[in-house]
């Protein structure tokens, strides 16, 4: 690997006049390099280092390594001893590393392989296969495989598998990334992959571990033994994921002490941290857990017909309820069963619309009731239990949603996870499979705004991309929709129509059009690959760009679909999104659950602690409780623990019922406006028993600047969140709503019109992909 007579990492050659320049970023890494390393080979593999698998980022590795998307990342690569090789760019690409071990081995992978457009497929071809066979990386230079050993139990004859992790040989799988030949791999790797290989190969834990499922399994039996077979799936939810096997032997013991508490039906605990612990979070649904659920997933990629189906079943309920994500797809919902003669109410966070007669109940997924039977429950997108602000109603709805039959419509990456949290409820589920009727192409070519035709949808990440982009495709003659997070939903919906009944030619929209719109999208467009996540600008995932590349070809109406990238987009953004599509999305790695506390945990810390203050009964729920930590996790909680912290202070005299319930209001804690306002009025609540006349009834019109009117309605909007949970506090509900009208009818009309509407001084909303603030979104 070295060539005396090149320069190398010490210096400059003996008797040379000056240094040579060091390739490494970061002049600290040069200790860290191998003696006798050459430059010229760290060229090589600095020019080539997206392409080698040896060369790590931060989303590369697991997350008990580096969390995704952490703020941290690059000081954690550091510590691990890595070396920089490249720096990041924030919202281009990320920084490289690579391990000073794997020098060679990089070196060895570009003599096999060289370099070339064609190879970052290959390589992501050859990891498919490693994920096929359940390899993956553990750090920087080590890899391991996850094995299932079934073990039988004696007294039921049940078989359980175990999931576990093998370490593997890493220049194994560093060869198969070269030469590609799998027969190979799997030669070198066959005592790791010798119980997939050979069923029935013992586990060197597999007898410690039968006998303690055994025993486990004869308690049950004294127990209960005519629901013993409830165990089985607990059981298995628990195997499902590889601990070390003290681990996994308490979390077995804590299934049988989940099933215990749901056969006996026992309502209260003595011990306030196993009464709040998350072990026992799915028997706090009494009637879920009562209701010997049926549960069907709809498992399949947009435009697939799974929401169809979902609404057929659910439009012969007798009393059923569709629980969406937004109020806008709550609304189409509502809709789509009136177009069919089902009578269906209302209930999103701001309202509630009743209908007589009604059969289903069409509500955003955090106004679930979990109290009331009945016969279907449908939720949607599922795979938002993923999202770490939101998650939580997903959690909350797949538990506890009290439905005889459950319908589950999610994407498959998320099967697994939710497979999971049924087995903690005692329950197994029927997967069903829906496929799409056309498959989204990709373009070979940019295309120019210039270029936009009918059925084209442009897509940014923010409200200020929204617009620009608006005014750029109306100079080139075109007529535009616009969807974003800040414009409420009926302005939202209206553009939808206008879109989609042909009066427009072109839609540009954020990521909200990737959640369930059903648009005549023949090719989507991104404007970029990169989006604020509230933290920071961060390369999208692909999940997301699959989410979002699915809305193109809406069976029906178009033939096929195709996705591609502006001309106008940043460099490199073609092959980035190539990439992505190449891969399949995937759920994060070691996922928990999230939950977030309800009046329940907040009263009996309460209680139990003497506590007065909220923050710090949050704080509580937080941080010191024992959770069961193989499966749920406290939720982002952040902007509530803010809120609680400044009610304590300014709204004190209110109870703890009742500064809780204002804790979860969705106001974004980011703008200040809105915020103050908030707590003014929580103020006057608390000191004078109302919240007085909202002083943007009069602040705005109809004919005001854009972002004011949606500043406005975002008031308005949590105006009427509030009245609903404080009777007699708030009021005014016809005035805001007469606001409300007014105002969607002037934003509708500025986003019809000619003029442009982009404004440099406007600059970036918190949020603005997503639609709204974060956290306990109702």
């Amino acid at each position: 690997m070295t060539d005396t007579n090149a320069p190398t990492a010490a210096g400059a050659t003996a008797g040379a006049a000056r240094p040579v320049p060091h390739p490494l970023p970061n002049p600290r890494h040069v200790a860290r390099l191998p003696p006798g390393t050459n430059l010229d080979d760290l060229h090589r593999i600095r020019s080539a280092a997206y392409q080698l698998p040896q060369v790590v980022a931060a989303h590369d590795l697991p997350a008990d390594l580096v969390a995704e998307h952490a703020s941290d990342a690059d000081e954690r690569l550091d510590a691990l001893g890595l070396l920089l090789l490249q720096k990041g760019v924030p919202g281009q690409r990320p920084s490289r590393w690579l391990a000073p071990t794997l020098i060679g081995s990089a070196l060895q992978h570009l003599a096999a392989v060289g370099t070339g457009p064609k190879l970052r497929a290959l390589m992501a071809e050859r990891s498919a296969v490693l994920e096929s066979l359940a390899i993956s990386r553990a750090g920087p230079a080590i890899w391991e495989r996850q094995a299932s050993e079934p073990i039988t139990l004696a007294q039921q004859g049940w078989r359980i598998d175990v999931k576990h992790l093998q370490p593997l040989d890493a220049g194994a799988v560093w060869r198969f990334y070269r030469d590609g030949d799998q027969p190979a791999l799997l030669a070198a790797l066959q005592p790791a992959l010798q119980p997939a290989l050979q069923p029935n190969t013992a586990w060197p834990h597999a007898a410690a571990l039968q006998a303690t499922l055994d025993t486990l399994v004869a308690q049950a039996g004294d127990i209960n033994p005519a629901r013993i077979s409830s165990l089985l799936p607990g059981l298995q939810a628990e195997c499902s994921t590889p601990q070390p096997l003290d681990a996994l032997r308490a979390a077995c013991s804590r299934a049988l002490d989940r099933w215990a508490n749901r056969v006996n039906e026992l309502d209260t605990l003595d011990d306030l941290s196993s009464a709040l612990a998350f072990g026992g979070y799915p028997d706090s649904f009494k009637t879920a857990r009562r209701a010997n659920r049926q549960v069907t997933l709809f498992v399949g990629p947009p435009n697939s017909g799974k929401t169809h189906q979902a609404f057929e079943r659910l439009a012969t309920a007798e009393r059923g309820a569709y629980l969406a994500p937004l109020r806008l797809l709550a609304l189409e919902g509502r809709d789509r069963l009136m177009a069919r003669g089902v009578p269906c109410s209302l209930r999103t966070g701001e309202e509630f619309a009743p209908v007589d007669g009604a059969r289903v109940v069409s509500s955003t997924i955090e106004m679930m009731g979990s109290s009331e039977l009945i016969d279907v429950a449908v939720i949607d997108e599922a795979q938002m239990v993923f999202d770490p602000w939101r998650g939580w109603a997903w959690t909350q709805a797949i538990v506890g949603a009290p439905a005889r039959e459950l319908l589950i419509i999610c994407s498959a990456y998320a099967v697994p996870a939710i497979e999971t949290l049924l087995g903690l409820c005692g329950e197994r589920c029927e997967v069903r499979h829906f496929e799409r009727m056309q498959q989204v192409q990709l373009l070979p070519a940019a295309v120019p705004i210039a270029n936009l035709k009918l059925g084209d949808a442009v897509v940014a990440f923010s409200r200020k991309d929204v617009l620009m982009l608006r005014d750029q495709v109306s100079d080139n003659g075109k007529s535009v929709s616009v969807i974003y997070g800040a414009l409420p939903p009926e302005v939202r919906r209206r553009e939808a129509e206008r879109f989609a009944s042909g009066q427009t030619e072109v839609l540009v929209a954020t990521d909200a059009i990737g959640m369930g719109l059903n648009l005549p999208i023949r090719r989507v467009l991104f404007s970029t690959l990169t989006k604020f996540d509230g933290t920071t600008d961060r390369t999208l995932d692909e999940s997301e760009v699959h989410q979002i590349a699915g809305r193109a070809g809406r069976y029906g109406i178009h033939e096929e679909g195709f996705v591609g990238v502006l001309a106008e987009a940043e460099p490199g953004a073609a092959r980035v999104l190539r990439d992505l599509l190449a891969l399949q999305p995937r759920a994060p790695r070691h996922f928990k659950a999230p939950v977030a506390p309800n009046w329940w945990h907040v009263e009996t810390i309460a209680a139990k602690l003497d506590k007065r203050k909220l923050r710090d009964v949050l704080g509580v729920f937080v941080e010191q409780l024992t959770l069961d930590n193989a499966h749920f996790a406290v939720a982002e909680l952040a902007q509530m623990l803010e809120i609680a912290g400044h009610l304590d202070e300014r709204a004190a005299p209110l109870d703890l019922r009742e500064r809780f319930l204002y804790a979860q209001a969705p106001v974004d804690t980011r703008t200040d406006q809105l915020m103050q306002q908030f707590l003014g009025w929580t103020e006057r609540h608390a000191w004078d028993g109302t919240a007085g006349e909202p002083g943007f009834l009069h602040d705005v019109s109809e004919h005001s600047r854009l972002d004011r009117m949606e500043q406005t309605l975002r008031a308005c909007t949590l105006w009427l969140w509030l009245d609903q949970r404080f009777a007699g506090v708030f009021g005014y509900v016809d005035e805001v709503l007469a606001q409300r009208e007014r105002l969607n009818d002037g934003i509708a009309s500025q986003l019809r019109a000619r003029r442009p509407l982009w404004q440099v001084r406007q600059g970036r909303p918190g949020g603005a992909g997503g639609g709204g603030p974060r956290g306990r979104r109702r």
